[in-house]
């Protein structure tokens, strides 16, 4: 116990002590959604990069309009532990579509209540649910949707002696 005057004291207790705490987490995702896919066409080129010039070995202009683009980067060695400021980098481009998904309130309120309760118990490290208190509030806009997830968790600090 904590007095205004005397500091912390320990003192006998004749029940049980519980303290309540409360988190909250806030989201706002739009209704129409946007995911982009990958179709499974790649196209491979290669390049060299020697100090800060840039030679290019393009077999024509991409083929793709939206693409993921990856580049592996590999120096090149002479001895052991001398490199030669020469890259060899191969880029790989992967055709991408964009899909766009339309959402309901109900989906869109019912999905982002997921993430958060996900991310909150995740961070409390709660695996069962008998001492908390859920809260969900929910509010519509002309564009997506804002989730309030709450918690109250109650922990039992002190015991009867």
């Amino acid at each position: 116990m904590e007095g205004k005057y005397t500091g912390i004291r320990e003192v006998n207790s004749d029940a049980d002590i519980y303290i309540v705490s409360h988190y909250e987490k806030e989201k706002k995702e739009a209704f129409i959604q946007e995911n982009s896919e990958r179709t499974g066409n790649v196209e491979k080129n290669v390049e060299i990069y020697i100090h800060k010039f840039k030679i290019f070995f393009n077999k024509g202009v991409p083929k793709f309009q939206n693409c993921d683009t990856i580049r592996t980067y590999k120096k090149v060695k002479l001895f052991s532990n001398y490199y030669i400021p020469i890259e060899i980098v191969n880029v790989t481009n992967f055709e991408t579509t964009k899909n766009f998904k339309c959402l309901t309130e109900q989906e869109l309120t019912e999905k982002l209540t997921k993430e958060l309760q996900k991310e909150l118990n995740q961070e409390l490290n709660i695996s069962d649910l008998n001492n908390v208190q859920q809260n969900v509030i929910s509010v519509a806009d002309t564009d997506g949707v804002t989730v309030k997830v709450m918690y109250e968790v109650e922990e039992k600090i002190g015991t009867k002696d």
